[in-house]
């Protein structure tokens, strides 16, 4: 008889307390400037399972900030048409932060980024503004050209910096509405997939109520 796995995180409301930038991050690729109270908890633990890799996270008034962290990174498996049947970073943003819901709404926004891709030779980053399945409303699209993504492949490890502007992400006041609905979802070619608070299954990874929220402090 056929019996649905529930992650175990589904039980549980996790909260981030995301630091506000004086200075933002040079989107360079190089993580020098980022510091631990920026880096997302590892939430994998909850199913006995690991991670592969670590998340930043921070905020001004004109977007936000991630750093990408992947250590033991030595191949890619780049597929733009189908990105995460490779290697993909997906961020899901919900700038009011609502899980009253368990479709999409207005200020929910779905992107990816890709190491690779882009450019004559093909390691130029990808970074990408795309609709939610079964969203109630999608949200307005964020033009590609207005975000920044950095990239440094190291002989072993891979580093990516994002900066996703306030003018592509709907709704986003952070002085007034201070929490942010969040997740991710990493694919890797050869480690799987590595999320925050949603496992990425089909059903559930478009649904706001199963996301974290960004808690974003400081900046007064």
């Amino acid at each position: 008889m056929f019996e649905p796995t529930v992650p175990h995180r589904s039980f549980f409301d996790f909260a981030f307390g995301c630091p506000f930038r004086e200075d933002p991050p040079k989107i360079d690729g190089n993580l020098r400037d980022w510091i631990p109270d920026e880096k997302l908890p590892a939430l994998m633990c909850v199913e006995a399972d690991d991670s592969y890799a670590d998340l930043f996270v921070s905020w001004d008034d004109s977007g936000l900030y991630f750093g990408l962290n992947m250590p033991r990174k030595t191949t890619y498996k780049i597929k733009p048409k189908e990105p995460n049947r490779g290697d993909c970073l997906e961020l899901w943003i919900d700038t009011r932060d609502l899980k009253n819901s368990h479709r999409a709404n207005r200020y929910c926004h779905r992107f990816y980024f890709l190491p690779g891709g882009r450019g004559s030779d093909g390691k130029q980053p990808i970074g990408r503004h795309i609709h939610i399945d079964n969203a109630r409303e999608q949200s307005p699209p964020c033009p590609e050209e207005d975000i920044i993504v950095g990239l440094r492949r190291l002989k072993r490890s891979c580093q990516m910096e994002i900066r996703i502007p306030a003018t592509g992400l709907n709704g986003y006041q952070p002085r007034e509405y201070r929490r942010i609905g969040f997740n991710y979802l990493l694919y890797d070619a050869e480690k799987g997939l590595q999320s925050w608070t949603n496992d990425g299954d089909d059903d559930r990874s478009g649904d706001p109520s199963t996301w974290g929220t960004l808690d974003l402090h400081g900046g007064s």
